[in-house]
């Protein structure tokens, strides 16, 4: 199967799992996309996206994957890592960076979100093209909503880098998975000791990465008893038909993705990571799911405890709903269940080294006028403009566009008439940037970098009739060079129907 069939299934897939069982994102909610609608980005998918996202999760759980701030137009941009707390409820220590994530966890989260893709499935690995998105504005491989929300009609330089990078994408994933276990024991109970060393501990927190939702409950009724198969805890097989839990009837598979917990996807993916050629893409992790048979965490997950601290809101943190993890020292148990010990991820500690790698050293160069004058039709065309990003550094360099007005449109020369820009990448020459997928029946193609070209352009429903002046901006948004500014003079408008007639470029001097 060629690369471009595996790209289209993974997305397929995905999709299936989406429509599988009402899916959250990190921080969703009915507005998740905000009053003026989804953001549009490029980004950048690696085509070693197996060895490339396993080192960028590695380095982002312990805080060496963007390690600075920095401002684009007078505005920060802070991704770092903020750290853990730790300990049980009467004993929280407060939150270090030296904790890190569990990276398998994180890996495992990151497939169940986006099947390990930052870019829409019609990209090629190791191509340039729109980033993931989701129905409810989830972006990239993390599929992050939270501070993502778009109420004023232009993307924040935060916003846009999280939705353009895959490091800092991935590094804003964890940020929020951090921020859900350190959300405990204010607004989350706690799994275990606290301790985020222990795999099982992450259960809520993992939980809440979706949406602290009763459907995420085990116990929920419209769950099927039988999703388990033969483990003793229900989990789900990740596509691993050697698991316990991948069971087939007629050939069929009995259970898939949508039939499980959120918690059961990440953790039966934490078990049996998907493959690749038949190669695991991260290291299988030992780990034991709730043990329901103890009488302490069956009363911990009765529905009813979740029913009643979620009418609170969760504040306090649902202290009923704690549950140990472990019980070593059980003397009525200790001979028969000694492994019941919480379990580590084997995943040694990140080369921060590996890190310069995944930032490059970024500089931007421009080819195009600094002034345009455009008009409209009224049967809804325009003229255009063309302006060229280029990044004469190295790997990728991330930009944000802006406009002074909403009648001033930036996308490609053929994008939809429905596309609007807010932000892109241009790629260095160093990185062989693949514009088509090999196949059974074609071959790969690829280019020494990507130049960003784009069409700026009017959209005539939005102007008033006359004569109109705008302003459009290309800001870096890491590395060098300075902002790009085209000044817009627009004639025309008042258009009542818009058509996708092509019409040639009309520059103004200084082309």
């Amino acid at each position: 199967m060629g690369i471009a069939i595996i790209r289209l299934a993974a997305l397929a897939a995905l999709l299936g799992a989406a429509f599988g069982y009402a899916t959250w994102h990190p921080g969703t909610s009915a507005h998740a996309c905000g009053a003026a609608g989804p953001f549009d980005f490029d980004t950048f998918e690696t085509e070693n996206y197996v060895a490339d996202y396993n080192r960028a999760i590695e380095l982002a759980v312990e805080g060496k994957a963007v390690t600075f701030t920095y401002s684009v137009a007078t505005e920060p941009v802070d991704v770092r890592y903020q750290g853990l707390v730790s300990g049980p409820r009467s004993l929280r220590l407060p939150a270090s960076p030296a904790q890190r994530v569990p990276p398998s966890v994180y890996k495992s989260v990151a497939w169940i979100e986006a099947n390990w893709n930052n870019a829409a499935g019609s990209v090629p690995f190791g191509g340039v093209g729109p980033i993931l998105r989701s129905f409810d504005c989830g972006y990239g491989l993390g599929q992050v909503t939270t501070g993502m929300s778009n109420s004023t009609n232009t993307a924040s330089a935060r916003q846009a880098i999280i939705g353009t990078h895959p490091l800092f994408n991935i590094s804003e994933g964890v940020r929020i998975l951090a921020d859900k276990w350190n959300s405990a024991p204010r607004f989350r109970p706690i799994a275990g000791k606290g301790d985020p060393t222990a795999i099982e501990d992450w259960y809520y927190a993992i939980w809440s990465y979706n949406g602290f939702a009763f459907q995420n409950h085990p116990l929920n009724p419209g769950l099927d008893p039988l999703r388990g198969g033969k483990a003793t805890s229900p989990i789900y097989h990740c596509g691993d038909e050697t698991a316990a839990s991948y069971m087939l009837v007629d050939g069929s598979l009995a259970f898939g993705r949508g039939d499980y917990t959120y918690p059961e996807n990440v953790y039966g993916c934490v078990r049996n990571p998907p493959k690749q050629n038949k190669i695991r893409m991260w290291a299988a992790q030992e780990f034991l799911m709730p043990d329901f048979a103890r009488k302490e965490v069956a009363a911990a997950f009765d529905p009813q405890k979740f029913l009643d601290c979620q009418e609170l809101g969760f504040s306090g943190g649902c202290p009923l709903m704690d549950f140990p993890t472990s019980w070593p020292d059980d003397p009525e148990t200790k001979d028969i269940n000694e492994e019941r010990k919480v379990h580590k991820d084997t995943v040694p500690p990140a080369d921060a080294f590996q890190a310069s790698k995944f930032i490059g050293d970024p500089r931007f160069s421009y080819t195009g006028p600094t002034e345009l004058t455009l008009t409209a039709f009224r049967d809804g065309t325009a003229t255009e403009g063309i302006i060229v990003v280029r990044n004469v550094g190295t790997w990728i360099a991330p930009f944000r566009i802006r406009t002074s007005a909403p009648w001033i449109v930036v996308r490609h020369p053929g994008d939809s008439i429905t596309r609007t820009l807010d932000g892109g990448v241009a790629i260095g020459k160093e990185t062989q940037v693949v514009t088509q997928s090999a196949t059974a029946t074609r071959p790969r193609i690829a280019q020494p970098g990507y130049d960003s070209r784009l069409s700026i352009t009017l959209d005539p429903s939005r102007m008033s009739a006359g004569s109109l002046e705008g302003k459009v901006w290309i800001e870096p948004l890491l590395g060098s060079g300075g902002a790009f500014e085209v000044k817009i003079t627009a004639t025309g408008g008042g258009a009542t129907t818009r058509t996708y007639k092509v019409v040639a470029p009309q520059i103004s001097a200084g082309q």
